[in-house]
């Protein structure tokens, strides 16, 4: 049996969340295509009754056709100021594909995830399996043939808790847009300013999120 989650600090007092993300992204490709990937980083809300959530989340994903299907196994442990951690194992399945790549190029990604918190005071659980479906476009200018470029990334999200009890973060929305700069093949820098909509721990009402991210992206081979 599931047992009622404890109260979770989860937004300032104006119920704004202002959040620092920060991660590193290897990949490894081979020639058919298939890659082996993952993020790992650190995530906090800004304050004194914040939290700071760590994320390693590897994945493998390949082309099918014109689709490129992904599976990988996230792990997440939340450390909050005033309250108990937290500890998430998800994994997730997915399918994204390109529609249209010209004149405007909209990148499409479907999530499938299974999700298990558990309360680390007493390892009760909050399992749920949720539905996410991002919609991005980019723009680039500059870099051909490997050389450096620019690129604006524009992106839309929606989150779906199709069953079960979402845990401490259950985000409903978010957009954003990201600056990246390429140098050359192997590295990427990009950050990303999202607003996004979730729901507390407790009652489900809405709340605003703001975070600014800063990621790394290398490719080994």
């Amino acid at each position: 049996m599931l047992a009622a989650p404890a109260p979770v600090a989860h937004a300032q007092e104006d119920d704004v969340s202002e959040q620092l993300w920060v991660d590193y992204n290897p990949r490894w490709t081979w020639p058919s295509g298939l890659q082996l990937y993952g993020d790992f980083g650190v995530r906090t809300e800004l304050g004194a009754q914040g939290w700071v959530r760590l994320v390693v989340r590897p994945a493998v994903r390949g082309p099918v056709g014109p689709f490129r299907l992904a599976g990988g196994l996230g792990s997440f442990y939340t450390a909050n100021a005033d309250a108990p951690d937290r500890w998430e194992i998800r994994p997730f399945q997915g399918i994204s594909a390109t529609w249209p790549s010209s004149p405007i190029q909209v990148d499409h990604r479907l999530l499938f995830e299974e999700r298990f918190e558990f309360e680390t005071t007493d390892w009760t659980l909050d399992a749920s399996f949720r539905l996410r479906y991002r919609l991005q476009t980019p723009f680039q200018w500059g870099g051909i043939s490997g050389e450096a470029y620019w690129r604006l990334l524009l992106h839309i999200e929606g989150f779906l808790t199709v069953a079960g009890d979402a845990g401490q973060f259950d985000e409903k929305v978010r957009i954003g847009a990201g600056i990246e700069r390429g140098f050359g093949s192997a590295w990427r820098l990009r950050v990303d300013v999202t607003w996004q909509k979730v729901g507390t721990l407790t009652s489900g009402a809405p709340t605003d999120d703001i975070y600014l991210r800063v990621r790394a992206f290398h490719a080994w081979w």
